[in-house]
């Protein structure tokens, strides 16, 4: 780590906000691991089951911080034009650029929040729900969207009024009306609370940006071993790690990438498709967690304990292979 890196190891309300799997927070701690002012601003903003004021309230103390003269020679890699993967050999970012593009991530989604809630597009509301399902296949939830509404007081009333139980999210967009492609949308969890939001039109210098807080590259070494039964907080997908013979300590050294965004921030997993087929599907390693107790005895759930076996070397391949015969004939 470079002094101008300048890194800390974050406090317990700090890495709540940035790593919402509390198997990876514990590690984290337990192993000392330090975050610098760039990887905490980048996180905070890439959690996707933050609420929105928590975000832009963290993010904002973090640009101030960034603004303190002692803190102006500070650079950060950007993971672009890295020789080798070595964040030595690629371009920086200062604390003053950070800085500005915190900012201005700030003031976009602020902007968009306003149009959402003010409806300044004279449009109309729509919504879209998810709401939890029992499957180990495919998507773990069902969506269904709802009739049109004026305000986004009515949306939100008619969704969280309704038997709501199994309610997961729902996003409320707003549509200029004859102008369906210029919207304005919020995510919302099950409990009506912010989370997100988004526009096809606010914040384009922002989020156009290579640098964008929600494309930045952090390391994170994490300690899911293969065979690991884990799920992804954020879809509630269930998988298990298989790393294929590459480096599990987070990093991407094995791959000769130019530039790394947060799509490499990941766990591999093998997780089930809606026909019962095991595939490739990355889990973003803040949102890591050990999958929560399952029955193994029959049905996917077996499917998915025998498959750990066997990528741990402890299953019977003749066995995995009966049942994935029996899968078929289904």
């Amino acid at each position: 780590m470079r002094k101008t890196e300048k890194a800390n190891i974050p406090s317990n309300e700090a890495i709540i906000k940035m790593i919402p799997s509390k198997a990876m927070r514990e590690y984290l701690q337990k192993t000392g691991h330090e975050f610098s002012l760039c990887e905490e601003a980048a996180l905070i903003y890439q959690n996707p089951l933050l609420r929105q004021d928590e975000r832009l309230d963290a993010l904002n103390e973090i640009a101030k911080t960034l603004h303190l003269p002692e803190n102006a020679c500070l650079q950060f890699p950007t993971y672009r034009n890295c020789r080798d993967g070595s964040p030595d050999s690629g371009e920086k970012i200062t604390a003053t650029e950070l800085a500005t593009q915190i900012e201005s991530h700030i003031k976009s989604d602020m902007e968009i929040e306003t149009a959402l809630f003010r409806n300044t597009l004279e449009g109309v509301y729509e919504v879209d729900c998810s709401v939890k399902n029992e499957s180990l296949r495919g998507q773990p939830y069902d969506t269904f969207s709802c009739p049109a509404f004026s305000s986004i007081e009515k949306a939100i009333d008619y969704v969280m009024t309704g038997e709501n139980d199994k309610l997961l999210d729902f996003i409320v967009t707003l549509r200029k009306i004859d102008e369906g492609d210029k919207y304005v949308s919020g995510t919302f969890n099950g409990k009506g609370e912010l989370l997100r939001v988004d526009s096809s039109f606010i914040g384009t210098q922002a989020f156009d940006s290579d640098n964008r807080l929600d494309n930045f590259y952090c390391e994170i070494p994490y300690h899911f071993n293969d065979g690991d039964i884990v799920q992804d907080l954020s879809s509630g997908r269930i998988g298990v790690v298989n790393h294929l013979g590459g480096e599990k300590d987070g990093k991407l050294k094995n791959i000769c990438k130019r530039y790394r965004d947060s799509s490499d921030i990941i766990v591999p997993v093998d997780s089930l498709d809606d026909d019962g087929n095991f595939v490739y599907e990355p889990f973003y390693t803040p949102c890591v967690d050990y999958a929560p107790r399952l029955d193994y005895s029959k049905g996917d759930g077996e499917f998915l304990y025998e498959a750990s076996l066997l990528v741990q070397g402890k299953g019977s391949l003749e066995y995995f292979c009966n049942m994935v015969k029996k899968q078929n004939l289904r």
